[in-house]
């Protein structure tokens, strides 16, 4: 598996996902790593509807993603881009053992007990400590929304 991009979106699958990210990457599998959506019928539909036609996909848990993603054969030769919809995923991956060298931000909204960050990213302070856990432990966080936009490398978050 040659992993081209790791992705946390709110918005899963959407428009700047299928139209920008993965064609910039020549992404022919999207990993969804969520262990809602692997329980949810309609939302494993909705990812499939707005996958790219000829892109596969694969919907996983946090446990079946970390087998996959440690099998040397797992995906061999596709070019992929991993994508959670939850930052609390990514922390259940680093539990595991799993590290990723960067991770790019994409939308992550307002909700109540969140704090603005960027523009499209606010998080709660759970989720601070999880992203400030990444940085200290050596992922790089980008936050950009589209290719073209500058990438933000975020440091600590106060």
């Amino acid at each position: 598996m040659d992993i081209k991009n790791v992705r946390v979106d709110s918005r899963g699958i959407h428009g700047q996902v299928a139209t920008t990210w993965i064609p910039l990457f020549d992404i022919n599998r999207i990993i969804v790593i969520d262990d809602d959506s692997v329980k949810d019928t309609t939302q494993k539909m909705a990812l499939k509807l707005a996958r790219p036609e000829g892109t596969k996909l694969s919907i996983l848990s946090a446990d079946k993603a970390y087998i996959r993603l440690t099998d040397p054969l797992a995906y061999s030769g596709e070019r992929t881009l991993i994508l959670f919809q939850k930052i609390s995923t990514v922390k259940s991956l680093a539990e595991k053992g799993y590290h990723f060298n960067e991770i790019t931000l994409g939308n992550i909204p307002n909700r109540e007990g969140t704090k603005k960050i960027e523009k499209t990213i606010n998080l709660t302070s759970d989720e601070i400590t999880i992203v400030n856990g990444l940085i200290a432990s050596g992922t790089t966080i980008i936050y950009q929304m589209v290719p073209k936009d500058r990438p933000v490398i975020l440091e600590e978050i106060k």
